[in-house]
């Protein structure tokens, strides 16, 4: 009787799971060695891990060398808790994905500016607090009186680096 209540506390995982997660193992590691270095500054990991990622990063047009070492670094992840590691980079995209947002946030109001003129510098002026009526007016005058594309393309470039400090601030 207790030999059947620990035999049904015993999780049964196939050989197919066991590869499944050798392999997402793996797939972190190389992630992990394509990071810069400043975005893997801020993932918790050890010494080893460290110097096993910097190694991954000095091995060029090795594809042999490469995958063996992935499948090291994939032995070393399923040594330690992963959980961590995970989160640090689901932070890191999520930075990346807010930023990519506001980057199209500040191209749709460029855009609304140049096309609309002194309506759309109103209607951005009423949703962000701190952009500058007097600085996107004239960039929009500078910008509409341009003679050359090669002027347009820069002053367009300058009302979008005005609305994205007013959009980061």
């Amino acid at each position: 009787m207790e030999n059947e209540a620990e035999f049904d506390e015993i999780e049964i995982v196939s050989k197919s799971q066991l590869k499944r997660e050798s392999h997402a193992l793996q797939d972190l590691g190389k992630r992990l060695a394509a990071l810069p270095a400043d975005l893997l500054a801020r993932i918790p990991l050890d010494d080893q891990l460290l110097d096993a990622i910097a190694l991954a990063k000095r091995i060029q047009n090795k594809r042999s060398a490469l995958k063996r070492h992935y499948q090291f670094l994939g032995k070393l992840l399923r040594a330690r808790d992963p959980e961590p590691i995970i989160a640090a980079l689901a932070d890191i995209d999520q930075e990346s994905q807010q930023s990519i947002q506001r980057h199209h946030r500040a191209e749709r109001w460029r855009d609304r500016i140049i096309d609309q003129g002194f309506g759309a510098i109103e209607a951005l002026l009423e949703e962000v607090e701190g952009a500058d009526r007097q600085k996107l007016r004239q960039l929009w005058r500078n910008h509409n009186s341009a003679t050359t594309d090669a002027r347009r393309t820069q002053n367009s470039r300058l009302i979008y680096k005005e609305i994205k400090q007013a959009l980061d601030s």
